[in-house]
């Protein structure tokens, strides 16, 4: 016994950890966002969308969306799958001990010569006994299966946040875009207005004869354009308010208005920051750190199971044909001592096994580089998106200026006598879609800030 004793301390001592190292992916990163303006500054990333997004309605829709959305409650739930998992992997590292309790009645046959000594062809049995097993993490797969669980959880963890920082950029995004079809349906109504005063006009001129039947025609053509756009916008915002409500787990119905979006295109300075603040802010590239984390752990896990597994195995209790002397010092019965087992010839399955293990920490290293480049793609094009959709929406707004003097002009013009219907016809259309254009782009310069809001990591530094 004092032999086996200092031989299982002895495998003890020896013990080791295979497998490499979980650690961070080491990746080249660029020396600046592309189109940064201070690159070594403060981020927008750095901004919690509460700080972002301060109009009022919008703040408390995005808090439904938190409290209700399907996809972010599966992703909660998904963290609490991975700390039970975590906490099950724990477990390895103590001795698992299981209780047994038992009793049977014996009746054998005396034609098969089944007769008992001392008590013929019945007896009874009744045993009261614990089962001990504790694995020895000879080789680190124990210690290498809780690197993995914890990298998981936290893998999960930052999933989670980023289906959050999605989800406050999807509410955004579709409030925005609401808020732009009531813009196009307002200059809709507005243009009908204007376009049946200027039908009456021209009516009225036909029938004192001074205006023909084209004239009548055309003003009639132009009416009908902005007639039409009224359903089409109407259909459009349906649709938009019950996308709404789908990511605020609810079902179809009205959202309402109000407050002002006004301080997002002119407050906010997009400016991305230093760039390996970038890989920490953004939770997805943090989530696929966390999950390459994993399964370079699981390649210890894969070579520990090549080797030989030790293990302390023992069982022990009271045995006893009398249920009255079941607890006696005589009854007790017990056996202890080490266990080695492990492969001798499995064909290559261990092997393969490693080798499994490497490929998809080789591929989860790959996703993690694509999460990285993906991070500064989003972050350049949201910058950049930010500049250039701040210089549209200013020349567009000149554009609707001088569309407006062209109209007016035009409208004289025919009035007086000194030009056709077909000046004021040109002139119409194009202010037309010129003011929608602008709500469009006035939109697009919102929908930047939201761009870079989720692009430069959301406030989850």
């Amino acid at each position: 016994m004092r032999l086996l004793a200092t031989a299982f301390g002895s495998l003890l001592l020896c013990s080791c950890v295979l497998g490499p190292e979980p650690g961070s992916p080491e990746i080249a990163l660029p020396g600046s966002i592309r189109g940064d303006s201070a690159p070594h500054g403060k981020s927008f990333g750095d901004k919690s969308w509460r700080k972002v997004f301060t109009d009022s309605t919008l703040r408390k829709l995005i808090e439904r969306a938190i409290a209700n959305n399907p996809d972010l409650a599966a992703a909660t739930y998904r963290i609490e799958q991975a700390r039970a998992q975590a906490n099950s992997a724990n477990s390895d590292w103590f001795p698992q001990i299981n209780g047994n309790a038992g009793a049977s009645t014996n009746y054998g046959s005396v034609n098969a010569g089944q007769v008992f000594p001392g008590t013929g062809r019945g007896f009874e049995s009744y045993d009261l006994s614990a089962l001990l097993s504790w694995e020895i993490d000879l080789w680190g797969g124990i210690r290498r299966s809780n690197q993995a669980a914890r990298s998981q959880l936290l893998s999960a963890t930052y999933q989670r946040d980023a289906v959050q920082t999605s989800l406050v950029a999807a509410v955004a995004s579709t409030y925005i875009e609401l808020k732009n079809l009531d813009e196009r349906l307002a200059i809709s109504q507005r243009t009908v207005k204007s376009r049946r005063e200027s039908l009456d006009l021209v009516t009225a001129r036909g029938e004192g004869g001074v205006g023909s039947d084209l004239e009548i025609a055309q003003a009639e053509a132009l009416l009908g354009q902005a007639l039409t756009a009224i359903p089409i916008t109407e259909k459009a915002i349906t649709e938009k308010e019950n996308e709404i409500r789908s990511l605020l787990g609810e079902y179809p119905g009205g959202i309402a208005r109000g407050g002002s979006l006004a301080s997002l295109n002119s407050s906010l300075r997009i400016k991305g920051g230093l760039p390996s603040s970038l890989i920490e802010r953004r939770p997805d590239v943090a989530a696929a750190n966390y999950s390459y984390q994993a399964a370079v752990a699981e390649i210890g896990i894969a070579e520990a199971l090549r080797l030989p597994s030790l293990s302390l195995t023992g069982s022990g209790g009271v045995i006893s044909n009398d249920l009255g002397n079941l607890i006696e010092g005589k009854s007790g019965a017990y056996s202890i001592g080490p266990k080695l087992a492990g492969p001798i010839f499995d064909a290559g399955r261990s092997k393969a096994r490693v080798e499994a293990a490497k490929a998809r920490a080789e591929e989860a290293f790959a996703a993690y580089d694509k999460a990285a480049q993906q991070a500064f793609r989003e972050a350049a094009d949201s910058i950049n998106a930010h500049v250039k959709t701040g210089e549209i929406a200013t020349q567009q707004a000149g554009l609707v200026v001088s569309y407006k003097k062209v109209s007016a002009v035009a409208n004289d013009r025919f009035q007086g006598g000194a030009s056709g219907y077909l000046e004021v016809l040109d002139a119409e259309r194009s202010l037309f879609a010129a003011e929608l254009q602008l709500a469009d782009a006035q939109r697009d310069r919102l929908l930047s800030v939201v761009l870079a809001y989720r692009a430069l990591g959301g406030g989850w530094k």
